[in-house]
Order: C-alpha cells, then sequence, then structure tokens
C-alpha cells in the first residue's frame, strides 16, 4: 500500500509540473501564418510568416519586432514543415499561428490532407482562420499589413469585423473539421483576394468543399443566403428599392434567427425554413412618411430580398450537390428510419430537394425624422 501511494504520489508531481515539453523562447520562433501550394512537381510548398524576437528597442520606424517569410518543399505538409528547420535554423512554434490559407491548386487537389496536420496537432486550439486564395496562398502571406506591418494580426483584424458585413463567412480551423466530418466531406471556407497591400484587399464570397475539394465559388449574394438560413447573420445591411427609381434605403439588420424543419408526406420530403430577421431603418437616402403601412412594404420588400438571396444560395448548392446547410442533420434527427435508405444517395437527393423559404422580418419603429420631414 505503501509502495503504490508513492508511485501515485510521483505520478502526480509529474502531471503537476506542467513543464514537461516547455521550449525556451531562444530555441524556437513562432509562426503567425501559414500558406499551402502545390508547385510544378506536384510536391506542396509550405510558406510561413515568422515573427521575429524583438530586442526591446523601435527600429526607426518605430517597430521593436519584425517578421519574415520562409517556405520549403516536402511529398506531404508534415515532411515540409520539418524540412523548414533546415531554412529557419529553428523548430517553430505554432501556438500563434492567426491564419492558414490555402492556394487554388491545391485547393482543388484535397484541402483535408494537407490540413489534416494542423488538425491533429495538439499545440493548436482551433481557431486560427482557414482561407481560400485564388492563386497562390503565398501572395497572401507576402501582402504588407496596414497595423504595424503585422500582417497576419490585420488580417485577423478582418475576420471578425466580417461578421458585422454578413457577406463573408469566417471560417476557423475547428468550424471547418465539424464541417467536413460526414460522409460527402462538405463545407465551405472564404475567398480571400490578395493584392500589393491590405488597404486594396477585398474578402468577398467563398468556395463550396465537396469531397474534401474545392469545386465552386459563390459570390456575395449567394454566401449572405448560405448565412440566413444556418443563423449566422449577426449585423448586416439590406438594401432595398424605394417606390420611385433610383431611390433607396438601408435597413440595418441586428439579429436574425432561422428554423429548419424537414417534413415528408406522401414520401416527399421537403425542407421548410423560416428566417425571422430583427432590425430597424438604417437611412433612407429620400424621405417617406412612416406610417404602418410604409413599415408594412418596408418589411414586406426586406422579406422578397432575403427570400431571394437564401433561393441563390441554395441553388448554387444543388447544382453542385452539396448540402453545405447541413440540411442531412435535421432529416436524421427527425426521420431516422428514412434516412438510413436516404443517406447513401444523398447528394442526389439534396440536388432535387424542395426548399420552402418563408422570412419574416420585423422592423423597429425609427422613422420619426423621416415622418417629420415628409415627402418631397
Amino acid at each position: 500500500m505503501k509502495t503504490l501511494t508513492a508511485v501515485m504520489g510521483l505520478l502526480i508531481a509529474i502531471c503537476l509540473g506542467g513543464c514537461w515539453n516547455n521550449i525556451d523562447l531562444t530555441e524556437t520562433r513562432f509562426v503567425t501564418a501559414v500558406g499551402i501550394d502545390l508547385n510544378e512537381e506536384g510536391r506542396y510548398v509550405l510558406t510561413v510568416n515568422i515573427m521575429k524576437p524583438s530586442s526591446g528597442k523601435a527600429d526607426a520606424g518605430g517597430s521593436s519586432g519584425k517578421s519574415t517569410i520562409i517556405q520549403s518543399t516536402g511529398y506531404t505538409i508534415f515532411d515540409a514543415a520539418r524540412n523548414m528547420i533546415e531554412y529557419s535554423g529553428y523548430k517553430l512554434s505554432y501556438h500563434h499561428m492567426q491564419y492558414l490559407a490555402i492556394g487554388t491548386e491545391a485547393a482543388k487537389k484535397d484541402i483535408i490532407g494537407p490540413l489534416d496536420l494542423f488538425f491533429r496537432d495538439q499545440e493548436l486550439s482551433g481557431r486560427h482562420w482557414v482561407l481560400y486564395v485564388e492563386g497562390k496562398a503565398e501572395s497572401l502571406l507576402r501582402t504588407k499589413g496596414n497595423t504595424n506591418d503585422i500582417q497576419p494580426l490585420k488580417i485577423n483584424e478582418q475576420m471578425i469585423a466580417s461578421r458585422s458585413v454578413g457577406k463573408y463567412p469566417p471560417v476557423r480551423s475547428l468550424d471547418l473539421m465539424r464541417m467536413l466530418a460526414t460522409k460527402e466531406k462538405v463545407g465551405y471556407i472564404p475567398i480571400s483576394h490578395p493584392f500589393k497591400s491590405l488597404k486594396e484587399s477585398r474578402e468577398a464570397g467563398a468556395v463550396i468543399i465537396k469531397d474534401g475539394k474545392a469545386v465552386s465559388s459563390i459570390n456575395e449574394t449567394q454566401v449572405r443566403g448560405l448565412l440566413w438560413v444556418t443563423g449566422k447573420i449577426k449585423s448586416t445591411i439590406v438594401i432595398v428599392p424605394l417606390k420611385k427609381p433610383g431611390q433607396y434605403g438601408s435597413i440595418e439588420v441586428l439579429d436574425s434567427k432561422a428554423k429548419i424543419r424537414p417534413v415528408l408526406e406522401n414520401n416527399q420530403l421537403t425542407i421548410q425554413i423560416t428566417v425571422h430577421p430583427h432590425g430597424i431603418i438604417g437611412s433612407l437616402d429620400h424621405p417617406i412618411p412612416m406610417d404602418s403601412e410604409t413599415y408594412k412594404w418596408l418589411q414586406m420588400k426586406v422579406n422578397q430580398i432575403i427570400k431571394e438571396e437564401i433561393n441563390a444560395a441554395v441553388a448554387i448548392a444543388k447544382k453542385n450537390k452539396a448540402d453545405i446547410f447541413g440540411f442531412h442533420d435535421y432529416v436524421h434527427r427527425k426521420y431516422p428510419k428514412e434516412w438510413k435508405v436516404w443517406e447513401p444517395q444523398w447528394p442526389e437527393h439534396f440536388s432535387q430537394l424542395e426548399v420552402k423559404v418563408n422570412v419574416q422580418s420585423k422592423l423597429l419603429l425609427n422613422g420619426l425624422l423621416a415622418e417629420q420631414l415628409g415627402e418631397k
């Protein structure tokens, strides 16, 4: 008994030590961004942005820390990552990685394979962003930042801020892992269009992933349709044409909830989507009287626009036979017996699925100013 107690005490002491696998800061360098591409030989090209340790003294530009970009190649990403030591002189740490970008050729070949290392690595929390880059992912890493020249931190800021736009779907690594954990390996990641600097860059749209590969891009309208259905709209602006040509109103959506309900009648499966956006009138470029009839008309127009965006997203998803909405989860839960029959051919069933959309928007009464001004 004494021996057992001693052994357990020793094991507890080892586990509570907390520093069994620590690496001194002088023995490593921190990676803040990763790019994955393919070269002409079909090997993976790994590009990393590394933060150099600060000396504590600011340089002529006022910055006390800098970053550098290095590359390596390998038959696998793990192979390329180990080969990176030859160029960096250090075993790199990915604890502080802000984003991982994958280029067009690599994404069309396979996304799951090259990302597998970053999914498995216990050092990572799965909170870094995953981006699709048209062309080479390397080009995004070489884009200059405009906040202390720390480009990966600026990308992180853009991803967080994009939630207030509603036209760009920021996806973290952990989210992507969950999406791809299906038989069809279906999901989506945002598209980044790199330019010479982040002041010029523009994030818009997304790419559909099917069978673990990038298969089709979707535009801003279709992306927002996707976000309406998945309940990921936190804030966005809906532009409503007013009654006179060339005049528009901006409706600010402050919150939106979605309900997805599969219905099976006469052996015919239908997906019913109900969206409840709540918002206010952000601005009107032409004053109009704000009575109850006007509010009803504005709500009707908002409902129509959102419904069109959702239908556009459903159409592109059905065309690619890619259930990016996760309808299969709802069907599986409600009709488990039928799902066993549908599951093997779900992509085909999804492409022919009838989807009914119902939008019930609610606008708060904040039109006092326009009502006072009246219609000109």
